[in-house]
């Protein structure tokens, strides 16, 4: 038989409980190293997470910074090669020629606004083809002119002047403008 301590026994307490305390304490220490490497997990997987979403974003980015620069290279080879018909001394540019130095570069602004209307968001699309169609509009006028047979004064063929790329300057403009928000944001 056990000898039992009669003072342990008045005083309520067992002889084992001095082992229940340290077991106790192992097992409420386990649990909270665990809980503290659990929620070190769930800190390192929402980081990872954020990371992988930034990554994404930076891959959407990049190739829709090349579309959108490539758009607004062409766009603006477009309006150099009608300034460079320009005469300088009357600041005006013969239809026919005009008509022609847009309709060479129609197809390789056609796919570039392709280019953008597939990588989107749907304001930088609709930007780009404000621009585009600013310059249709200029060919289509200077066409017009062109097959009409206008001849001015002198009776030289028709020509334009003044400030005739106004239009597609300004949409240009706007092109930039709504493209760089796109790129600082995560539009779609």
């Amino acid at each position: 038989m056990t000898s039992v301590d009669p003072a342990a026994f008045r005083s309520g307490r067992h002889p084992h409980d001095e082992h229940m305390d340290s077991g106790l304490a192992a097992v409420l220490g386990a649990g909270i190293t665990g809980s503290v490497a659990s929620l070190g997990a769930l800190l390192t997987y929402r980081q990872t997470k954020v990371q992988l979403r930034s990554n994404a974003r930076l891959a959407l980015r990049e190739p829709r910074r090349k579309v959108y620069r490539d758009f607004l290279t062409g766009s603006r080879e477009a309006v150099q090669a009608v300034l460079d018909l320009v005469d300088e001394d009357t600041g005006e540019v013969a239809v026919g020629p005009l008509g022609l130095a847009l309709e060479e570069r129609s197809p390789v602004l056609m796919r570039l606004l392709a280019e953008v209307d597939l990588e989107g968001p749907q304001a930088v699309s609709d930007a780009a083809n404000e621009v585009v169609g600013k310059l249709v509009e200029l060919h289509s006028t200077a066409l017009t002119a062109d097959l009409s047979g206008l001849v001015d004064d002198e009776g030289r063929p028709a020509r334009i002047g003044g400030d005739f790329l106004a239009d597609v300057r300004t949409a240009m403009k706007r092109f930039v403008a709504v493209a760089r928000t796109a790129l600082a944001t995560d539009a779609d």
